[in-house]
């Protein structure tokens, strides 16, 4: 075959699909990627991270931060969408006019903290992630100045421009919400990547390490059936958790360990996401979900044996062939 006839990564994707992905593709946007992840990751202290991350909440913070927001300016926007078109009786415009400016208020007040919480889950994904997010904010950032011009002009008394300026708000934050869902369940930004890993692990007691070749405080990778394990040792205390980071997918087994808080933990090598040994939970962002964990023990010839820990829900699935008891 011709290297001209070789099918490129679009071919056979949706019209649509590729619009949304268009820009994944626009490496131009790197420079200034890069400097506002910086610029983000030099200004904000760690537990502020960790605060807008989510990570206390078990669940990203932004979206929804996102939900109020455009919640708030979608109302006013169905209220001015009635008042445009005559839908609402004479002795009512006042009053609907009120609720609008309100509605408008509240939401450009809370797209602040939308906005912080926004700019730290940015600052810790994919580059090509990081390039959907700009156009992202870029949408935002036009509908919330049209929104605030918009409650300028009903603050004056100019209800009329107010809610052209409004729906023009309106519209445009649609697009940016649009990119953001894109951006969260196309390229799975805030995911849980640790999530399969219940529905994959095969029951029953596996081997993942001889304790003798474990070297302490040293991550080392093994598996239970095809699913990736990261095995630690710190004196006679062995931990094993699932090796794919919950936030994206890091490898933990090439990150660090070290004591936070008083415990045990592993920090992810690609964003620094910090998880206890003990039970996976997470110390800090921005990974948002805890780690799968595994109960171990030690047998007779010294090896480590390991079996997931069940999760209340999820079926298990059928033991593998290397299991060495159910």
């Amino acid at each position: 075959m011709d290297a001209t006839d070789q099918p490129t990564a679009t071919a056979g994707r949706p019209l649509l699909q590729r619009l949304w992905d268009l820009p994944v593709h626009a490496a131009w946007l790197d420079p200034v990627a890069v400097r506002a992840a910086d610029v983000v990751h030099a200004v904000e202290p760690r537990w502020l991270a960790d605060l807008l991350h989510g990570s206390w909440l078990g669940h990203p913070l932004h979206p929804l931060l996102a939900q109020g927001t455009v919640g708030l300016w979608s109302s006013a926007a169905v209220l001015d969408a009635l008042r445009s078109a005559g839908l609402v009786p004479s002795g009512r415009q006042d009053g609907v006019d009120a609720a609008s400016t309100v509605l408008v208020a509240a939401g450009t007040a809370a797209a602040l903290p939308t906005i912080a919480a926004g700019w730290t889950d940015y600052s810790d994904l994919h580059r090509e992630q990081q390039r959907i997010g700009l156009v992202h904010s870029s949408a935002n950032y036009t509908a919330g100045a049209l929104f605030a011009a918009s409650l300028v002009a009903r603050l004056r008394g100019r209800h009329g421009r107010g809610r052209v300026l409004g729906l023009l708000g309106f519209g445009v934050s649609g697009l940016g919400a649009a990119l953001g869902t894109h951006l969260s369940y196309r390229w799975a930004a805030g995911a849980n990547h640790a999530e399969g890993v219940p529905h994959r692990v095969p029951s029953g007691w596996y081997r993942v390490a001889l304790v003798d070749d474990l070297v302490e405080s040293t991550p080392r990778r093994s598996e239970i059936g095809d699913v990736p394990v990261v095995v630690v040792r710190r004196g006679d205390d062995v931990r094993v958790l699932a090796d794919t980071c919950s936030h994206l997918a890091g490898p933990l087994s090439q990150g660090s360990v070290s004591v936070e808080r008083g415990e045990a933990c592993i920090t992810c090598p690609w964003h620094g996401s910090t998880f206890r040994l003990s039970d996976g939970g997470v110390v800090h962002g921005p990974a948002t979900a805890s780690q799968p964990t595994f109960q171990v023990r030690v047998d007779g010839r010294r090896q480590v044996l390991a079996r997931l820990r069940p999760v209340r829900g999820v079926p298990v699935p059928p033991p593998a062939a290397t299991v060495v008891a159910d």
